[in-house]
């Protein structure tokens, strides 16, 4: 007879997944910030953090130059942080299960972060120069996605009474963030949020979100 894990056994094993799915929020942040660091470095005649956005990274021709590796990097980048994504909010879906508001809004959260995640790697692929209307909309798709993802995802902080509501704090400032800056893509106040500032700081706002609750998932499954 083939021997076969009890249901003991499967979960006890169980956590080990969900470990690997909040290192992987981490993860996802870290592997965007450096190789877009590195697309940085190789951006053909200096690249401007200030004035110059993200998309600028994964043009295929930047300064009448040819830029193949920086749009390779970029969609390395995008196309990576989308991948650790999935993993990541199945494993947070797992901690809000108590009630069924917790469940509906875990299930919303992870629905619609789950949609953000194919956004993230295609407005990488379709570079703007190439495809400015697909980069455009992918690009406003994956902000209001994973906002409203985010979004769910705090109010269940708030609403699950042993998950420190410093997380949903944190959760409802980068929601604030991009928002602001999802307004000014559509034309308002872009003076303001629609800068090539703004939108590095409401991404890194996304990376930090990321690290926080990854962090927070790692001590939950501890127990």
């Amino acid at each position: 007879m083939v021997p076969t894990l009890s249901n003991l056994e499967v979960v006890k094993l169980s956590p080990s997944w969900k470990r690997i799915g909040a290192y992987l929020g981490i993860l996802g942040g870290i592997i965007f910030i450096v190789v877009t660091f590195i697309a940085m470095l190789t951006y053909p005649g200096g690249y401007s953090f200030l004035e110059y956005s993200f998309s600028s990274l994964g043009l295929t021709v930047i300064n009448s130059v040819p830029s193949m590796l920086n749009y390779f990097l970029f969609v390395t980048a995008c196309t990576g942080a989308a991948v650790c994504l999935i993993p990541f909010l199945f494993a947070i879906r797992t901690v809000f299960t108590e009630t069924s508001g917790l469940k509906a809004l875990s299930l919303l959260g992870t629905i619609f972060g789950l949609a953000a995640a194919p956004n993230l790697s295609a407005l990488s692929i379709f570079a703007g120069n190439v495809f400015p209307e697909v980069h455009g909309n992918t690009t406003r798709l994956f902000f209001i996605l994973i906002m409203l993802g985010i979004l769910c995802y705090s109010i269940a902080i708030i609403m699950k009474k042993d998950y420190e509501n410093i997380y949903a704090v944190i959760g409802l400032i980068v929601v604030v963030i991009c928002v602001l800056h999802i307004v000014a893509m559509f034309g308002v106040a872009s003076e303001l949020f629609g800068t090539a500032l703004w939108q590095k700081v409401a991404v890194y706002a996304l990376v930090l979100w990321s690290a926080f609750q990854g962090y927070k998932l790692l001590k939950v499954f501890e127990q």
